[in-house]
């Protein structure tokens, strides 16, 4: 079953990379999200609590349009400008994503998004990115920089979106977390 969902994945990537790598990151961003309610409801000892759709919506969609104009073309560029696997390409990579890309593309656009489809007002907003943003990005390098070196040095070019997608159903479930006010101690 498995490796029939992996053929139809890369038939997929083939025919149509653009909007096979926005399904497939919006599905995990869904996931990641329901996970993520399910853990906090379960910490606070209420599973009856309904299931928050706006909230799952905003980081399915953001989470969509990341992989597809994100992710996806921000792969394709560090590979193209870094070849290769050697622990300088790989090293040039992470940095790129870790220490430009991240504080100041993916992170931005996470909260602006998230804030403004959900309803919240831009000085709302901008309280919000300033009280979290230090510690939300301390947060991705500490799941992101280990698992970047990981993906760099060992997955070929072609499949380190789908790879990223597969961290990122623990960093959507994370960041849900994160944004969402309730953390996991």
């Amino acid at each position: 079953m498995v490796l029939s969902i992996l053929r139809c994945y890369e038939r997929a990537l083939a025919w149509a990379p653009t909007s096979t790598t926005g399904f497939a990151a919006g599905l995990l961003g869904l996931l990641g999200d329901a996970l993520a309610q399910h853990v906090e409801k379960k910490s606070l000892g209420s599973l009856t609590e309904h299931f928050d759709l706006e909230r799952s919506s905003a980081f399915t969609i953001y989470s969509c349009c990341w992989g597809a104009f994100g992710l996806r073309p921000w792969l394709n560029f560090l590979n193209r400008n870094f070849p290769g696997s050697s622990w300088q390409a790989i090293c040039q990579k992470v940095v790129m994503q870790q220490l430009a890309w991240n504080p100041t593309v993916y992170l931005p656009t996470f909260y602006g998004f998230n804030g403004l489809y959900r309803g919240q007002d831009v000085d709302a907003l901008i309280a919000k990115v300033r009280s979290e943003y230090v510690s939300c990005l301390l947060y991705i390098w500490k799941v992101w920089i280990p698992m970047s070196i990981g993906i760099f040095a060992f997955v070929p070019a072609r499949h380190q979106v789908a790879a990223n997608f597969l961290g990122n159903l623990l960093w959507n479930t994370l960041l849900s977390l994160f944004y969402n006010e309730r953390r996991i101690e």
